[in-house]
Protein backbone atom coordinates (compact mmCIF):
# COMPACT_ATOMS: atom_id res chain seq x y z
CA UNK A 1 0.00 0.00 0.00
CA UNK A 2 1.26 3.67 -0.96
CA UNK A 3 -0.57 7.02 -0.19
CA UNK A 4 0.57 10.38 -0.33
CA UNK A 5 -1.66 13.42 0.54
CA UNK A 6 -0.25 16.35 3.25
CA UNK A 7 -1.29 16.62 6.97
CA UNK A 8 -4.33 18.43 6.61
CA UNK A 9 -6.43 16.08 4.56
CA UNK A 10 -5.06 13.10 5.98
CA UNK A 11 -6.14 14.63 9.96
CA UNK A 12 -9.46 15.44 8.54
CA UNK A 13 -10.38 12.14 7.25
CA UNK A 14 -9.37 10.48 10.52
CA UNK A 15 -11.29 12.93 12.59
CA UNK A 16 -14.51 11.77 10.98
CA UNK A 17 -14.42 8.34 10.72
CA UNK A 18 -13.25 8.29 14.79
CA UNK A 19 -16.56 8.06 16.07
CA UNK A 20 -16.47 4.29 14.53
CA UNK A 21 -13.32 3.15 15.64
CA UNK A 22 -12.80 1.68 19.80
CA UNK A 23 -9.09 2.30 20.74
CA UNK A 24 -9.52 0.14 24.43
CA UNK A 25 -11.67 -3.19 21.84
CA UNK A 26 -9.95 -6.64 23.13
CA UNK A 27 -10.45 -6.69 19.60
CA UNK A 28 -7.68 -5.23 18.29
CA UNK A 29 -8.36 -4.68 14.64
CA UNK A 30 -11.70 -2.47 15.69
CA UNK A 31 -9.04 0.30 16.66
CA UNK A 32 -7.57 0.53 13.29
CA UNK A 33 -8.47 2.42 10.21
CA UNK A 34 -8.48 0.74 6.61
CA UNK A 35 -6.46 2.52 3.84
CA UNK A 36 -8.26 1.25 0.48
CA UNK A 37 -6.93 3.38 -2.40
CA UNK A 38 -8.19 7.11 -1.09
CA UNK A 39 -11.07 5.71 0.88
CA UNK A 40 -10.49 5.93 4.85
CA UNK A 41 -12.97 3.43 6.47
CA UNK A 42 -13.72 2.62 10.20
CA UNK A 43 -15.83 0.34 11.69
CA UNK A 44 -16.93 -1.06 15.64
CA UNK A 45 -19.56 -3.81 14.46
CA UNK A 46 -22.81 -1.53 14.80
CA UNK A 47 -21.27 1.52 12.22
CA UNK A 48 -18.86 1.55 9.49
CA UNK A 49 -17.76 5.41 8.42
CA UNK A 50 -15.79 5.72 4.94
CA UNK A 51 -14.16 9.56 3.41
CA UNK A 52 -12.81 9.35 0.45
CA UNK A 53 -9.84 11.66 0.90
CA UNK A 54 -8.19 14.10 -1.79
CA UNK A 55 -4.71 12.20 -2.48
CA UNK A 56 -1.36 13.05 -5.04
CA UNK A 57 -1.37 8.80 -5.61
CA UNK A 58 -3.05 6.00 -4.05
CA UNK A 59 -3.09 2.30 -4.32
CA UNK A 60 -3.47 -0.87 -2.29
CA UNK A 61 -4.89 -0.99 1.40
CA UNK A 62 -3.60 -1.62 4.61
CA UNK A 63 -5.27 -1.31 8.40
CA UNK A 64 -3.23 0.87 10.65
CA UNK A 65 -4.10 1.95 14.19
CA UNK A 66 -6.64 4.91 14.18
CA UNK A 67 -5.27 6.62 17.53
CA UNK A 68 -1.65 6.55 17.02
CA UNK A 69 -1.98 8.10 13.41
CA UNK A 70 -4.25 10.79 14.56
CA UNK A 71 -1.93 12.12 17.24
CA UNK A 72 1.22 11.99 14.90
CA UNK A 73 -0.44 14.16 12.03
CA UNK A 74 -2.43 16.31 14.51
CA UNK A 75 1.37 17.81 15.51
CA UNK A 76 2.45 18.09 11.87
CA UNK A 77 1.77 21.57 9.76
CA UNK A 78 -1.46 21.28 7.81
CA UNK A 79 0.26 21.38 4.11
CA UNK A 80 3.03 19.25 5.52
CA UNK A 81 3.58 16.64 2.60
CA UNK A 82 3.07 13.22 4.18
CA UNK A 83 3.44 9.44 2.55
CA UNK A 84 2.51 6.25 4.45
CA UNK A 85 3.75 2.81 2.68
CA UNK A 86 2.62 -0.69 4.50
CA UNK A 87 3.32 -3.97 3.71
CA UNK A 88 3.67 -7.46 5.48
CA UNK A 89 6.18 -6.05 8.04
CA UNK A 90 4.13 -2.82 9.31
CA UNK A 91 4.07 0.74 7.71
CA UNK A 92 5.85 3.65 7.33
CA UNK A 93 4.94 7.36 7.46
CA UNK A 94 7.39 9.87 6.05
CA UNK A 95 7.44 13.55 5.93
CA UNK A 96 10.15 16.43 5.16
CA UNK A 97 12.24 15.89 8.58
CA UNK A 98 11.09 12.94 9.91
CA UNK A 99 10.08 8.95 9.76
CA UNK A 100 7.50 6.38 11.80
CA UNK A 101 7.25 3.05 11.90
CA UNK A 102 3.89 1.97 12.80
CA UNK A 103 2.41 -1.47 13.62
CA UNK A 104 -0.70 -3.04 11.13
CA UNK A 105 -3.54 -5.51 11.45
CA UNK A 106 -4.16 -7.94 8.60
CA UNK A 107 -6.62 -6.60 6.35
CA UNK A 108 -9.26 -9.50 5.92
CA UNK A 109 -9.51 -9.02 9.39
CA UNK A 110 -11.39 -5.76 9.09
CA UNK A 111 -15.20 -6.48 9.59
CA UNK A 112 -17.46 -4.86 6.96
CA UNK A 113 -21.16 -4.33 7.61
CA UNK A 114 -23.18 -5.65 4.58
CA UNK A 115 -27.06 -4.70 4.51
CA UNK A 116 -29.38 -8.16 4.49
CA UNK A 117 -31.87 -8.35 1.88
CA UNK A 118 -33.20 -6.19 -0.32
CA UNK A 119 -32.52 -2.44 0.14
CA UNK A 120 -34.69 0.01 -0.42
CA UNK A 121 -33.48 3.85 -1.54
CA UNK A 122 -35.45 6.88 -0.20
CA UNK A 123 -35.55 10.17 -1.88
CA UNK A 124 -34.85 12.49 0.86
CA UNK A 125 -34.16 16.36 1.28
CA UNK A 126 -30.32 16.07 2.89
CA UNK A 127 -30.06 19.37 4.96
CA UNK A 128 -33.62 19.20 6.13
CA UNK A 129 -32.68 15.84 8.00
CA UNK A 130 -30.05 17.10 9.70
CA UNK A 131 -31.92 20.16 10.82
CA UNK A 132 -34.69 17.68 12.09
CA UNK A 133 -31.81 16.05 13.75
CA UNK A 134 -30.21 18.32 15.46
CA UNK A 135 -33.11 19.68 16.89
CA UNK A 136 -34.73 16.28 18.42
CA UNK A 137 -31.28 14.79 19.54
CA UNK A 138 -30.45 16.38 22.60
CA UNK A 139 -33.43 14.67 23.82
CA UNK A 140 -32.85 10.85 22.79
CA UNK A 141 -32.33 8.27 25.91
CA UNK A 142 -28.94 7.00 26.99
CA UNK A 143 -30.82 4.56 29.11
CA UNK A 144 -29.95 1.13 28.65
CA UNK A 145 -33.11 -0.73 29.81
CA UNK A 146 -35.43 1.47 27.26
CA UNK A 147 -32.62 0.91 24.64
CA UNK A 148 -35.24 1.58 21.91
CA UNK A 149 -35.36 5.71 23.26
CA UNK A 150 -31.12 5.08 22.46
CA UNK A 151 -31.90 6.88 19.14
CA UNK A 152 -34.06 9.44 16.39
CA UNK A 153 -37.07 7.85 15.22
CA UNK A 154 -37.87 8.41 11.25
CA UNK A 155 -41.91 8.30 11.80
CA UNK A 156 -43.67 9.27 8.61
CA UNK A 157 -43.20 12.92 8.03
CA UNK A 158 -41.93 13.59 11.53
CA UNK A 159 -38.43 13.37 13.42
CA UNK A 160 -38.40 11.89 16.92
CA UNK A 161 -36.80 11.67 19.98
CA UNK A 162 -37.36 11.76 24.12
CA UNK A 163 -36.08 9.99 27.09
CA UNK A 164 -39.33 9.96 29.24
CA UNK A 165 -39.03 13.93 30.31
CA UNK A 166 -38.70 15.72 27.38
CA UNK A 167 -39.47 14.87 23.95
CA UNK A 168 -38.73 17.05 20.65
CA UNK A 169 -40.52 16.72 17.07
CA UNK A 170 -39.54 17.99 14.42
CA UNK A 171 -40.99 18.22 10.62
CA UNK A 172 -38.23 15.83 8.31
CA UNK A 173 -39.47 17.61 4.73
CA UNK A 174 -39.52 15.01 3.00
CA UNK A 175 -41.93 12.07 3.49
CA UNK A 176 -40.29 9.33 5.30
CA UNK A 177 -42.48 6.38 5.29
CA UNK A 178 -40.21 4.13 3.87
CA UNK A 179 -38.12 4.06 6.74
CA UNK A 180 -41.49 1.93 8.35
CA UNK A 181 -40.40 4.07 11.70
CA UNK A 182 -36.98 3.49 12.00
CA UNK A 183 -34.69 4.19 14.63
CA UNK A 184 -31.71 5.72 14.40
CA UNK A 185 -28.78 5.05 16.92
CA UNK A 186 -27.22 8.06 19.07
CA UNK A 187 -23.68 7.33 17.79
CA UNK A 188 -25.37 7.17 13.87
CA UNK A 189 -27.08 10.35 14.55
CA UNK A 190 -24.10 12.49 16.31
CA UNK A 191 -22.05 11.11 13.54
CA UNK A 192 -23.76 12.57 10.26
CA UNK A 193 -24.15 15.66 11.63
CA UNK A 194 -20.93 16.43 11.84
CA UNK A 195 -20.97 15.43 8.29
CA UNK A 196 -22.38 16.61 5.09
CA UNK A 197 -25.86 16.47 4.19
CA UNK A 198 -27.30 13.15 2.86
CA UNK A 199 -27.59 12.33 -0.50
CA UNK A 200 -29.37 9.20 -0.73
CA UNK A 201 -30.20 6.87 1.97
CA UNK A 202 -31.08 3.12 1.61
CA UNK A 203 -32.52 0.94 4.44
CA UNK A 204 -33.05 -2.71 4.54
CA UNK A 205 -35.19 -3.73 7.50
CA UNK A 206 -35.48 -7.63 6.91
CA UNK A 207 -33.75 -9.81 9.14
CA UNK A 208 -30.93 -7.60 10.84
CA UNK A 209 -32.49 -3.97 10.55
CA UNK A 210 -29.69 -1.27 8.65
CA UNK A 211 -29.03 2.28 6.57
CA UNK A 212 -27.22 3.44 4.44
CA UNK A 213 -25.97 6.63 4.23
CA UNK A 214 -24.43 8.74 1.28
CA UNK A 215 -23.15 11.80 0.73
CA UNK A 216 -20.55 13.74 -1.32
CA UNK A 217 -17.48 11.78 -0.53
CA UNK A 218 -18.62 9.96 2.66
CA UNK A 219 -20.92 7.09 3.85
CA UNK A 220 -22.24 5.41 6.81
CA UNK A 221 -23.44 2.08 7.46
CA UNK A 222 -24.99 0.92 10.45
CA UNK A 223 -27.06 -1.03 12.48
CA UNK A 224 -30.37 0.47 12.95
CA UNK A 225 -32.01 -0.19 16.95
CA UNK A 226 -33.75 -3.54 16.43
CA UNK A 227 -37.43 -2.50 18.46
CA UNK A 228 -40.44 -0.43 18.43
CA UNK A 229 -40.72 3.19 19.13
CA UNK A 230 -43.38 3.89 21.32
CA UNK A 231 -46.76 5.80 19.88
CA UNK A 232 -45.54 9.63 20.69
CA UNK A 233 -48.58 10.65 19.74
CA UNK A 234 -50.87 9.64 21.96
CA UNK A 235 -48.45 11.81 24.70
CA UNK A 236 -49.20 15.07 22.99
CA UNK A 237 -51.59 17.06 24.38
CA UNK A 238 -54.47 18.69 23.13
CA UNK A 239 -54.71 22.09 24.38
CA UNK A 240 -57.87 23.61 24.68
CA UNK A 241 -58.94 27.22 24.16
CA UNK A 242 -58.66 28.11 27.61
CA UNK A 243 -55.09 26.26 28.57
CA UNK A 244 -52.60 28.56 30.59
CA UNK A 245 -50.29 30.16 27.73
CA UNK A 246 -47.39 32.76 28.12
CA UNK A 247 -44.61 34.25 25.58
CA UNK A 248 -41.07 35.08 26.45
CA UNK A 249 -38.05 36.20 26.11
CA UNK A 250 -35.84 33.23 25.57
CA UNK A 251 -32.60 34.06 26.49
CA UNK A 252 -33.68 35.91 29.53
CA UNK A 253 -35.40 32.25 30.10
CA UNK A 254 -32.60 30.50 29.84
CA UNK A 255 -30.14 32.68 32.05
CA UNK A 256 -32.47 32.34 34.88
CA UNK A 257 -32.97 28.69 34.58
CA UNK A 258 -29.09 28.56 34.10
CA UNK A 259 -28.28 30.37 37.32
CA UNK A 260 -31.08 28.29 39.56
CA UNK A 261 -29.50 25.42 38.00
CA UNK A 262 -25.80 26.45 38.72
CA UNK A 263 -26.66 25.85 42.75
CA UNK A 264 -26.92 22.06 42.04
CA UNK A 265 -30.35 20.11 42.49
CA UNK A 266 -33.91 21.50 43.36
CA UNK A 267 -37.00 20.60 43.95
CA UNK A 268 -37.24 22.39 40.25
CA UNK A 269 -37.89 25.40 38.87
CA UNK A 270 -41.61 26.76 39.94
CA UNK A 271 -43.11 29.41 37.21
CA UNK A 272 -46.13 30.97 37.82
CA UNK A 273 -47.64 33.89 35.24
CA UNK A 274 -50.12 35.88 35.05
CA UNK A 275 -50.63 38.65 31.66
CA UNK A 276 -47.66 40.72 32.64
CA UNK A 277 -45.40 39.03 34.47
CA UNK A 278 -43.09 35.67 34.97
CA UNK A 279 -42.23 34.28 38.03
CA UNK A 280 -39.59 31.87 38.99
CA UNK A 281 -38.68 30.31 42.09
CA UNK A 282 -36.14 27.48 43.15
CA UNK A 283 -35.02 25.81 46.96
CA UNK A 284 -31.97 23.81 46.33
CA UNK A 285 -32.26 20.04 47.79
CA UNK A 286 -30.08 20.03 51.34
CA UNK A 287 -29.13 23.71 51.52
CA UNK A 288 -30.40 26.94 52.65
CA UNK A 289 -30.93 28.31 48.80
CA UNK A 290 -34.11 29.60 47.78
CA UNK A 291 -33.63 31.43 44.42
CA UNK A 292 -36.31 33.84 42.99
CA UNK A 293 -36.54 35.64 39.85
CA UNK A 294 -39.00 37.52 37.57
CA UNK A 295 -39.45 38.64 34.43
CA UNK A 296 -42.15 40.29 31.81
CA UNK A 297 -44.59 38.34 29.73
CA UNK A 298 -44.04 39.39 26.41
CA UNK A 299 -47.96 39.15 25.12
CA UNK A 300 -51.60 38.91 26.82
CA UNK A 301 -51.55 35.26 28.37
CA UNK A 302 -53.50 33.19 30.23
CA UNK A 303 -52.61 32.66 33.59
CA UNK A 304 -50.98 29.17 35.48
CA UNK A 305 -48.21 28.10 37.55
CA UNK A 306 -45.68 24.77 36.84
CA UNK A 307 -42.75 23.28 37.90
CA UNK A 308 -39.82 21.77 35.55
CA UNK A 309 -36.69 20.12 36.53
CA UNK A 310 -33.76 23.35 35.36
CA UNK A 311 -32.06 21.35 33.17
CA UNK A 312 -34.39 20.08 30.95
CA UNK A 313 -36.19 23.25 30.79
CA UNK A 314 -32.73 24.89 29.43
CA UNK A 315 -32.63 22.09 27.05
CA UNK A 316 -35.50 22.65 25.46
CA UNK A 317 -34.66 26.65 25.39
CA UNK A 318 -31.42 25.64 23.52
CA UNK A 319 -32.78 24.08 20.18
CA UNK A 320 -35.61 26.47 20.43
CA UNK A 321 -33.13 29.34 18.82
CA UNK A 322 -35.67 31.96 18.31
CA UNK A 323 -35.70 35.12 20.34
CA UNK A 324 -39.13 34.61 21.36
CA UNK A 325 -40.70 30.89 23.06
CA UNK A 326 -44.67 30.20 23.61
CA UNK A 327 -45.67 27.41 25.50
CA UNK A 328 -48.90 26.05 26.78
CA UNK A 329 -50.22 23.77 29.32
CA UNK A 330 -53.21 22.30 29.84
CA UNK A 331 -52.77 22.32 33.64
CA UNK A 332 -49.50 22.31 36.23
CA UNK A 333 -49.66 18.30 35.89
CA UNK A 334 -49.57 17.79 32.50
CA UNK A 335 -46.94 18.27 29.81
CA UNK A 336 -46.49 21.72 28.08
CA UNK A 337 -45.66 22.27 24.56
CA UNK A 338 -43.13 24.80 23.64
CA UNK A 339 -42.17 26.34 20.27
CA UNK A 340 -39.86 28.89 18.57
CA UNK A 341 -39.93 30.71 15.43
CA UNK A 342 -39.41 27.06 13.48
CA UNK A 343 -41.51 24.36 12.70
CA UNK A 344 -40.13 21.86 15.61
CA UNK A 345 -41.52 21.69 19.03
CA UNK A 346 -40.83 20.20 22.28
CA UNK A 347 -42.71 18.71 24.56
CA UNK A 348 -41.39 19.12 28.83
CA UNK A 349 -43.05 16.77 31.41
CA UNK A 350 -43.49 18.71 35.03
CA UNK A 351 -42.08 17.90 38.04
CA UNK A 352 -44.28 15.52 40.38
CA UNK A 353 -42.92 17.12 43.57
CA UNK A 354 -41.88 20.13 43.04
CA UNK A 355 -42.56 23.24 44.92
CA UNK A 356 -45.36 24.70 43.14
CA UNK A 357 -46.15 26.88 46.03
CA UNK A 358 -43.05 29.03 45.20
CA UNK A 359 -43.02 30.67 42.25
CA UNK A 360 -47.46 31.23 43.19
CA UNK A 361 -46.35 33.09 46.00
CA UNK A 362 -43.88 35.10 44.89
CA UNK A 363 -45.90 36.08 42.09
CA UNK A 364 -49.32 37.11 44.27
CA UNK A 365 -46.66 38.97 46.78
CA UNK A 366 -45.37 41.09 43.81
CA UNK A 367 -49.05 41.64 42.19
CA UNK A 368 -50.10 43.04 45.79
CA UNK A 369 -47.60 45.85 45.37
CA UNK A 370 -44.19 44.31 47.34
CA UNK A 371 -41.08 44.51 45.33
CA UNK A 372 -39.04 41.49 44.94
CA UNK A 373 -36.43 42.39 47.73
CA UNK A 374 -39.39 42.16 50.31
CA UNK A 375 -41.27 38.85 49.42
CA UNK A 376 -40.88 36.20 51.24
Amino acid sequence: MKLETNARMLKSALKTVARATRWSSSIPVLGTVLFDGSTVTACDLDQEISVTMPVKSAKGSACIPHKTLLNLVSHLPGEEPVRIEAGEQGATLVFSSGRYDLPTAPVPDFPRLELSGEAKSIAIDGDGLKTALAFVSPFMSTEETRYYLNGVCLDVNDAVATDGHRMGVHPLGFDGEAFQRAIIPHAVVNALLLMPAPKAISIATEKRPMVDIRMDGARIRAKLIDGTFPDWRRVVPSMSPNAAHATLDRASLMHIAGRMASFGPSSGLSLAWDAERLAVAAKVWGGEVTARETMPVLSPSSGGNCTYNAHYLKSVLQVLRSDVVSFKCQDAHSPSAWRGDGDGYALLMPMRQGEDALATNLLSQLTAGKRLDEAA
